[in-house]
């Protein structure tokens, strides 16, 4: 992951996420920055009948899923100038950008003394 999508996970909070439909055509969470706004958050009435419609319905789907798959996946490499990062509420306890060794240790650790207690 790019190193600005980690500070925006450590930057921001529960408050700070949002629902959009944009995105995926399905509803998904992200963080409300400035390229989630301008993309906005609600399908337009074209476009829910683009997706409802018996025959339309797939390949509208398919062409917003794709199209949002690729916007994600530009926002977690470097410099990306339009920020859509995927994150839910759970931003609210994240302190920190830490190595994937050291989260593991740390909640291994967790584990076994939540174990302590019982084991005496």
């Amino acid at each position: 992951m790019s190193e600005e999508y980690k500070q925006a996970i450590v930057d921001h909070g529960m408050e700070d996420i949002v629902l959009t439909e944009r995105l995926s055509g399905t509803p998904c969470n992200i963080i409300n920055t400035p390229a989630a706004q301008k993309l906005g958050y609600k399908q337009s009435s074209w476009e829910k009948w683009l997706s409802r419609n018996p025959r339309t319905k797939k390949y509208f789907k398919m062409m917003v899923q794709l199209k949002g798959m690729k916007m994600l996946e530009k926002a977690t490499k470097p410099n990306y100038y339009n920020q859509l990062w995927s994150a839910g509420q759970s931003v609210e306890m994240v302190d920190g950008i830490e190595p994937v060794e050291t989260i593991i240790a740390n909640l291994t650790e967790e584990y076994r003394q939540s174990f302590q207690p019982f084991c005496k």
